[in-house]
């Protein structure tokens, strides 16, 4: 029992040190989204594009982290601690499918110097929108973390 016990807690820090990294990556990609915001207008040539760049990268590597990482683990966890709770989490996983598509449209207009230049004018809607969608997003995933990683390791459920 105590092996399983410590392959559970082992577990559970792994998810955890995992999850706090992701969290840390979303506070970076809140700090660049809101110095992008006051955006009017911008060229390539200007340092403001090296930020709309930046973002776009991070945005991406959230996103991609967030799928192929973070959720996986969680839903594993959930499964491993008998806290499956599969009706939640894919209502959870199916409402961020709609803003991976806004941020993926995002990234395509904007992650490119010469075509973002004629998309400026739209930037500030787009930042604004973008900034709606994400706010959502990052309650949907609060509220999966939440069902799922407690905060402590389950202690009495790795035992049984």
């Amino acid at each position: 029992m105590a092996s399983t016990s410590t392959a559970a807690i082992e577990q559970w820090q792994r998810i955890e040190t995992l999850v706090k990294a992701w969290l840390d990556e979303r506070q970076q990609l809140i700090v660049l989204l809101c110095t992008l915001q006051g955006i009017r207008g911008f060229s390539p040539q200007q340092p403001r594009h090296k930020q709309l760049q930046q973002f776009c990268e991070l945005l991406m590597d959230y996103i991609s982290a967030g799928y192929f990482e973070v959720y996986r683990e969680l839903v594993n966890e959930a499964r491993h601690f008998h806290r499956e709770n599969p009706a939640l989490t894919q209502h959870i996983l199916r409402q961020l499918d709609n803003s991976t598509d806004e941020a993926l449209a995002f990234n395509a207009d904007f992650e490119n110097p010469e075509r973002n230049a004629d998309l400026k004018s739209a930037l500030p809607q787009r930042i604004s929108q973008l900034m709606q969608t994400l706010e959502e997003r990052f309650a949907l995933e609060d509220q999966l973390i939440l069902s799922i990683h407690q905060q402590e390791p389950p202690l009495r459920q790795a035992m049984h």
